[in-house]
């Protein structure tokens, strides 16, 4: 499947280049703005639901003893994230001080009960809005380029850094095994109110499968 490319791809590497710059002094201070009054929980948009002001923050699929755990990350969510899998390194999609948020987090969760190994690729997901937006994963590719950009004098060692927290390229995720990353996007579409995150070819043993998984945007009370 060819790669999705929106028309944010470029301002997303310029993103990326303040947020290797970031990566390398050491702090990620947190942005003034609020992401938002709002929620992205799981399933479709509901009258009903944002009314009551329940949702369920993760939606699960289930492929053949495969199952998989996609949830948003707020700021706050992600970075506590990335600090559980690399403490040392702090939150490198974190936005610049008294700047909106540039992207959006996905926590994706594979626990592989299949008896077969499962191959996952992030460059085939793809984003999709209901403000007919398409977009996909950030990759180590876009990250690199933006450390080009400011001029990072390794750039391979900061990739280091950033690689066991997201998913880039194909990923294994052997039998018996769970195996969790970020998928991180670009910022949502102005007065979005569902998005539906679309996995293709994801290859269980010999088998090919797909996956979709809704989100909506609840607005918080008070």
């Amino acid at each position: 499947m060819r790669r999705v490319f929106s028309p944010t791809a470029v301002l997303r590497r310029a993103f990326a280049a303040a947020s290797i710059a970031l990566l390398l002094s050491g702090s990620a201070g947190a942005s003034s703005r609020d992401p938002g009054p709002y929620r992205v929980l799981a399933g479709p948009y509901s009258k009903k639901e944002v009314k009551a002001g329940v949702g369920r923050p993760a939606a699960r699929v289930t492929l053949k003893g495969l199952i998989i755990t996609v949830e948003f990350l707020d700021p706050q969510a992600r970075a506590a994230f990335v600090k559980s899998i690399a403490p040392s390194t702090p939150d490198p999609f974190t936005a610049r001080p008294g700047r909106p948020e540039i992207y959006s987090a996905f926590r994706v969760a594979f626990e592989n009960r299949s008896p077969f190994d499962v191959q996952f690729q992030a460059g085939n997901v793809v984003m999709i809005t209901d403000r007919k937006t398409q977009d996909s994963a950030v990759d180590l590719t876009d990250l690199y380029r933006g450390a080009a950009e400011v001029g990072v004098a390794d750039p391979e060692r900061t990739m280091d850094r950033i690689a066991p927290i997201i998913f880039d390229s194909t990923t294994t995720i052997p039998k018996g095994k769970t195996v969790e990353r970020l998928l991180v996007f670009g910022p949502f579409p102005a007065k979005w109110k569902e998005l539906q995150l679309q996995f293709s070819f994801l290859q269980i043993g010999t088998e090919t499968h797909s996956a979709s998984f809704n989100f909506h945007k609840q607005l918080r009370k008070g």
